[in-house]
């Protein structure tokens, strides 16, 4: 029998740690402390979504709400947002609506994320690549179906 440590889950939770630790690394040699990766990753959320408010977007980005409220507290201090109140259905939301300088903020950081993204890709193989993102997303997929996934 397999001990926890060497399961799939295991693997992936330290795969996706490192992951994260390795784009995180190369966002504070090449971003020039203009933005992080969670910052940008909030950017590229809102310009996917444009209509998409705080709650929405903490789900999206696997954040606690308040979480995120604090990233876009300083999002919207860097001026790279602006949150105006606004309606969804009956609820009062304050948008997101990305600034002309959260534009150039966010176009400069897809640049350095696509740039280590392909050095990753191309280190392991695109197509070893794409096979490994469809069996992630299939087991996300299951995961995600098999309960009430939430983060705080």
């Amino acid at each position: 029998m397999k001990h926890c440590i060497q399961s799939l889950f295991y693997n992936i939770e330290q795969t996706a740690r490192i992951c994260r630790a390795g784009v995180e690394n190369y966002f504070d040699k090449h971003a020039e402390g203009k933005i992080s990766f969670d910052e940008f990753i909030i950017l590229e959320t809102v310009y996917c979504y444009p209509e998409i408010c705080q709650r929405d977007l903490a789900k999206l980005i696997l954040k606690g709400t308040s979480h995120t409220s604090k990233f876009l507290a300083v999002l919207e201090e860097k001026k790279f947002i602006e949150r105006p109140i606004d309606t969804k259905g009956k609820r009062i939301v304050k948008k997101i609506i990305i600034t002309p300088k959260g534009m150039e903020a966010y176009n400069f950081a897809f640049k350095i994320a696509a740039e280590y993204a392909k050095t990753i890709e191309n280190t392991i193989g695109s197509k070893e690549a794409k096979n490994c993102e469809i069996f992630l997303n299939k087991i996300k997929q299951t995961v995600q179906k098999s309960g009430e996934i939430t983060f705080e």
